[in-house]
């Protein structure tokens, strides 16, 4: 059974009472998928001809990975390959070194092939397609970035490359669970609001830093913090949603007008807005002994039914003159 060249697969298994498996193996290149069917307990993965499902890419191994099924029990173990397989867990690579036991649903990587595994029986199917997590939410927008694409494309573009290149690196020192780019910024989330919190500030001081010392054009951004659950829509694609997300967005274009009073302590750049829930959260773990938040108002955001407390957080370090 052989699969027309790609690097990027993924598939589909759904194991039947009657101990039949139903694979669909999808390139997610050319988007086009082919079906198998085995009646047997074991399925061998890799480039040699001699395997169940022969995936002809230069980083699959002659005999990558296998499949089974034993004593009521999954199994998975990667056959020692030379780029390695991965299990995902909550967004998570862990490395397959040994024998595994398997708990469907399964996601799987092959070095650079994507491999999602699904049960079923005859009458329902049991999916992966929504997966919920209590997280950390960040959202982190460039300031004028359209105006500024119109005026001068490539400066607008130096300085979207040198955001990237300040908060990529924190964001991965920090944790990271789930990371995607906007084209203006980007969302990501955090196991923890520390973490997330920890994150944000230091992509500030880096910027702020870097303003001070270059003599291009400054970079300001807005950034948001809320804490709430988060589900995948397509595990290949990573991509995530729900209600929360939509919150941390509209936090980040937060505005004086959507304020029910005005407060002087609201910036409008340079910012990282907090909305309640993640500040109850942080303070709970925390060990920060100085004041992390200055409380905002209440403020009503556009597609959000109830009022949100806001807080802004507080990401410059006190002077020693300050403190003395």
């Amino acid at each position: 059974m052989i699969f027309a060249r790609g690097s990027l697969i993924y598939l589909f298994l759904c194991y039947y009472m009657t101990m039949e498996w139903n694979i669909e193996i999808k390139d997610i290149i050319s988007n086009k998928s082919k079906f198998y069917t085995f009646n047997k307990k074991k399925i061998t993965l890799g480039r040699g001809s001699n395997n169940d499902i022969v995936i002809h890419n230069k980083y699959i191994s002659d005999h990558h990975l296998s499949l089974w099924y034993q004593d009521h029990r999954y199994f998975v173990q990667d056959e020692q390959s030379s780029n390695g397989s991965e299990i995902n867990l909550h967004y998570k690579w862990k490395e397959l070194k040994k024998e595994s036991t398997a708990h469907l649903p399964l996601q799987l990587k092959l070095a650079k092939a994507v491999i999602m595994v699904v049960q079923t029986n005859e009458s329902q199917i049991i999916t992966i397609k929504e997966i919920e997590h209590e997280e950390a939410i960040m959202v982190l927008d460039l300031c004028d970035s359209t105006k500024m694409s119109f005026q001068n494309d490539k400066i607008a573009f130096h300085l979207k490359q040198r955001l990237s290149n300040i908060s990529k690196p924190i964001l991965y020192k920090n944790g990271v669970n789930f990371f995607k780019s906007t084209g203006d910024g980007f969302l990501a989330t955090f196991p923890t609001t520390v973490r997330a919190f920890n994150a944000a500030c230091r992509i500030l001081r880096s910027i702020n830093k870097r303003n001070q010392v270059s003599p291009n054009a400054s970079i300001h951004v807005r950034i948001a913090l809320h804490r709430g659950k988060t589900y995948i829509i397509d595990p290949v694609s990573d991509d995530i949603h729900g209600k929360d997300i939509n919150i941390t967005f509209r936090l980040e274009g937060l505005t004086k007008k959507a304020l029910e009073k005005q407060s002087r302590k609201f910036c409008e750049s340079d910012r990282i807005l907090c909305t309640k829930y993640f500040v109850e959260d942080y303070e709970k773990k925390s060990r920060r002994k100085t004041r992390a938040f200055t409380y905002i108002g209440l403020a009503k955001m556009r597609g959000i039914k109830e009022k949100l407390e806001v807080f802004q957080a507080i990401w410059k370090r006190e002077s020693k003159k300050n403190k003395e």
